[in-house]
């Protein structure tokens, strides 16, 4: 049950009302504590992994020596955020093939239970490491949400990798979120 921090001053109030005596407000009980405890944002650890599932638009074009893709693609997450995303990037790739990303991401997820929609924006380096395979890592923000997931909060590692011929990725994250 998510209490909110509103309620939590609400209660305080009536209750801080209701004991005060000539002697001074009581002391606050060991249930309310508990509950205003209970509202601290503990750090969890996140893990799971992202993957893509297909492309809803390319455009290609070329900056000098280097290729520029702008894409937009949708697929699920899996793990302790879980649900379906879509994605926005901008990748540029050099003519030795490493490339840079940046990205903002968009899940309809569910995180621990609690449902809502999460804003992430990441950015990530990589690497051709065969005619068929690209690998990178980076890192991604989570910067906002709605719903349940409107306070949510962290840092996330990405590590992962892009089949070539269909430029679909495959990447894991591991971080904290509170």
């Amino acid at each position: 049950m998510k209490i909110s921090h509103r309620f939590v001053i609400l209660l305080l109030a009536a209750v801080g009302t209701a004991c005060d005596s000539p002697a001074g407000p009581a002391a606050p009980s060991a249930d309310m504590v508990a509950l205003n405890a209970s509202n601290a944002s503990p750090h969890i650890n996140a893990t799971g992994t992202f993957n893509q599932t297909a492309i809803t638009s390319l455009v290609t074009s070329q900056a000098g020596p280097n290729t520029t893709l702008d894409q937009t693609s949708s697929g699920w997450i899996s793990g302790t955020l879980a649900g379906s995303y879509t994605d926005d990037l901008k990748v540029v790739i050099h003519p030795n093939g490493n490339f840079n990303a940046h990205f903002t991401i968009r899940c309809e997820c569910t995180v621990g239970g609690e449902q809502g929609i999460l804003n992430l924006v990441a950015s990530d380096r990589g690497e051709l490491v065969s005619p068929t395979l690209a690998s990178f890592s980076g890192r991604a923000t989570i910067t906002g949400g709605t719903g349940d997931l409107a306070d949510l909060k962290g840092v996330l590692a990405i590590e992962g990798t892009i089949d070539v011929t269909t430029g679909l990725a495959t990447y894991t994250y591991s971080g904290s979120i509170h």
